[in-house]
């Protein structure tokens, strides 16, 4: 889902993550290239060239639809006004866009599936509790998204990318040693490492699923890239978890984090103290949970 754009070599530059009449976009310009994305439903490409005025002519790919357009850059290089149209349509529409100005934040982002698999359960969600415990945290910014398949995930993660600042990334969901389970089966290691490339500013995979940590998917992630930041990580569980006991493991966790400033190899060090059953220990009341992290 990646889009080439040849540039002019100007004052001004196509890179920055732009906010768009269709959806966020993030461009990467190096010498006279510029590559990037946009987010409009689905994730879209688009190629084409400057002119020497600094007006993109360029042509794009949504999967089921086509089309050419131009955007002329600002003078100021922090907007442009541009239009499009559909193949085959001799029709114009507008197609601006500004650059993002938002203050970096922090931001945790929980994508949940459907744990409730027939009428006769009540609806619950391990999301909205971590979403009520960790909205209380001032300049912490939390944003719950339900997903069913693989493109959901793709799509939420490309959006995630363009966000300003530092992003946690919680995946709540049944698990298995082969990955993680929606409603449209299992979502295996290399799917998922590929679905959340695009997010240079992620800072935590944690899986809040059973077994996960077991098989190869923290590994599969950590050797996806070579660039990731030296205080990345990727945490969860080895065994089939306690739900209760893994609420009291993430309130803790994610606390020491987004509330007192621990990096999460250092939280998962005070977890592993301060909660005997999160590692390897059980209880008289309590499996162990196998918590795990794993860095780069």
């Amino acid at each position: 889902m990646i889009f080439t754009l040849i540039a002019l070599l100007s004052a001004s530059s196509f890179t920055g993550t732009w906010e768009t009449t269709y959806g966020d976009m993030v461009l990467e310009q190096s010498g006279s290239s510029v590559t990037g994305w946009y987010n409009y439903g689905t994730v879209s490409s688009i190629e084409g060239t400057v002119t020497g005025n600094g007006k993109l002519i360029f042509t794009y790919d949504e999967g089921n639809a086509s089309g050419s357009g131009w955007f002329q850059l600002s003078e100021s290089g922090s907007s442009f006004t541009g239009q499009w149209r559909a193949d085959g349509d001799r029709n114009w529409s507008g197609w601006d866009g500004h650059l993002a100005t938002d203050e970096p934040s922090t931001w945790v982002l929980i994508l949940e599936a459907e744990w409730q698999e027939s009428m006769r359960e009540n609806e619950y969600s391990f999301g909205e509790m971590l979403n009520a415990w960790l909205g209380r945290l001032e300049g912490v910014e939390i944003r719950h998204r339900f997903v069913h398949d693989l493109d959901d995930i793709r799509g939420f993660c490309y959006g995630a990318a363009t966000l300003p600042g530092d992003v946690y990334l919680l995946f709540a969901s049944h698990g298995t040693t082969a990955g993680i389970a929606l409603n449209s089966g299992t979502i295996q290691p290399d799917d998922l490492a590929d679905a959340i490339a695009p997010m240079n500013n992620l800072k935590l995979v944690h899986f809040s699923s059973c077994l996960v940590m077991a098989g190869r998917t923290a590994e599969t992630i950590l050797n996806s890239r070579s660039d990731w930041r030296d205080d990345f990580a990727v945490s969860g569980y080895t065994t089939s978890v306690d739900w209760g006991g893994s609420a009291i493991i993430e309130f803790y966790y994610l606390n020491q984090i987004l509330e007192n400033g621990l990096t999460p190899v250092e939280a998962a060090q005070a977890l592993n103290r301060d909660i005997r059953f999160s590692g390897t220990t059980a209880t008289p009341y309590m499996d162990a949970a196998g918590f795990e992290i794993q860095t780069p």
